[in-house]
């Protein structure tokens, strides 16, 4: 606390608040929210199909990932939220209107009991959306 006299006999307290430690708090939670939204994304129930060791990347934290899910029921999702065929191709064509340095990567995470016909559906509408950046997301043997 620091102290000052403005007159003899009167003594003045001037509080004031250290924001350095909130600050601290504030960056250290941006920076746990930033590393764990993208295995957030992750959330539908998928049985990956299974690739040989190192086909596959893991996902990079400093890309910007669209995760598009098809369950073994044949439910699309995007993230964690289930979407029917018309808003697929709403999301690609909206991810298509970006700048392609902006556009997300799509990554389509299809279970392994599907028919991979229904995987090709979902390229083929990215590709006709105009979207370059596209991947298929496997489970290591």
């Amino acid at each position: 606390m620091a102290r000052s006299f403005s007159k003899p006999g009167r003594l003045h307290v001037m509080n004031e608040l250290n924001v350095t430690p909130m600050l601290d708090l504030c960056f250290c939670l941006l920076i746990i929210f930033m590393i764990s939204t993208p295995v957030l994304e992750q959330t539908t129930a998928i049985n990956l199909p299974k690739a040989e060791k190192g086909a596959g990347k893991s996902i990079d934290t400093k890309v910007v990932y669209r995760i598009v899910s098809l369950s073994a029921k044949g439910e699309l999702a995007i993230g964690s939220r289930v979407v029917t065929q018309a808003q697929l191709e709403a999301e690609f064509t909206s991810i298509a209107a970006l700048p392609e340095a902006e556009q997300p990567i799509v990554r389509i995470r299809g279970d392994g009991a599907q028919v991979y016909q229904k995987i090709i559906d979902i390229l083929s509408t990215a590709k006709a959306k105009g979207l370059t950046k596209v991947g298929l997301d496997t489970e290591t043997r």
